[in-house]
């Protein structure tokens, strides 16, 4: 099996970005991954600010993948997503809901065990393991804390074990990185992190070939999920929804009254994250 090293990583997608590792449609791949604060707050003493790294959401990667070319799509299965045993939740003045609660940040050192994390006041909740960050290479320089139609730093909860996502190809070879896992994360990221964790997330890639589309593509055996992008969360709701009428009227061959009864009436909006300047909103629909 392909393996790359958490070592290998990057903080933007960008075609000038040196490949890690080599791979053929139809591979499987290993990578391993730092949680987003380039794992500065794993050792107990750390402290917010005094050791945050200037760089956040590091993504391990690229991966060139062979005849993947300008036009095509990466189909992504996410085979397996295994977490380590301790997650990192920053809490403090984040944002305006959180400044009327925090003077100061605090880092929360929080067990992950067994398949369950351990909240404050022995609380085990079971983990749901996820990606936060995965995309393709742009043909600039798009940091890796920002979500794109390349992908990037999506942050939807559904793209964990047994999802496959879909996305554009912008570059030859792809150059697909991953990073940014979460153990936990609820809907919205409304404290603008999830529970960070360093991992290993084992994919296969395959490329289809002349096969383009306009947003990213989430699928499992149960839905169908396109996230939308947008400045405002209005926007990418929009966004969401519209791509989603277009995906069920030329891909799933619905004529458009059917498929507007069918995704009013069987369609599910989410928030994925609004706290990046980049808003991501996904429209799920059940098959």
């Amino acid at each position: 099996m392909i393996q790359i090293e958490k070592a290998n990583h990057v903080f933007n997608m960008s075609i000038f970005n040196a490949p890690a590792q080599f791979c053929h449609s139809g591979d499987i791949i290993k990578f391993e991954t730092m949680d987003c604060f380039s794992n500065a707050f794993i050792a107990e003493g750390t402290e917010f600010g005094v050791d945050n790294p200037k760089n956040t959401n590091p993504a391990t990667g690229p991966l060139y993948i062979y005849d993947c070319q300008i036009g095509d799509t990466l189909k992504i299965e996410i085979l397996d997503i295994e977490v380590g045993e301790v997650g990192i939740f920053v809490t403090g003045p984040v944002n305006a809901l959180f400044e009327n609660y925090f003077e100061r940040f605090m880092i929360n050192r929080i067990k992950v065990k067994n398949g369950f994390a351990t909240l404050p006041r022995n609380m085990d909740v079971p983990t749901r393991p996820m990606i936060g960050v995965i995309g393709v290479a742009t043909d600039g320089a798009l940091s890796t804390g920002l979500p794109g139609i390349h992908g990037g730093n999506l942050d939807c909860n559904d793209i964990c074990k047994g999802s496959t996502l879909y996305l554009p190809v912008f570059t030859e070879g792809g150059l697909l990185a991953i990073g940014d896992l979460h153990a936990l994360m609820g809907d919205g990221e409304i404290g603008e992190c999830g529970l960070e964790i360093e991992g290993m997330v084992t994919i296969r890639v395959t490329v289809l070939k002349g096969k383009r589309i306009a947003s990213p593509i989430l699928e499992t055996e149960d839905f169908i999920e396109i996230i939308g992008l947008g400045s405002t969360l209005e926007e990418a709701s929009q966004n969401a929804s519209r791509d989603m009428l277009d995906y069920m009227i030329h891909e799933l061959n619905m004529s458009e009254n059917d498929a507007a009864v069918r995704l009013c009436l069987c369609g599910n909006l989410k928030i994925c994250q609004h706290v990046n300047s980049v808003k991501t909103v996904a429209m799920k629909y059940l098959k």
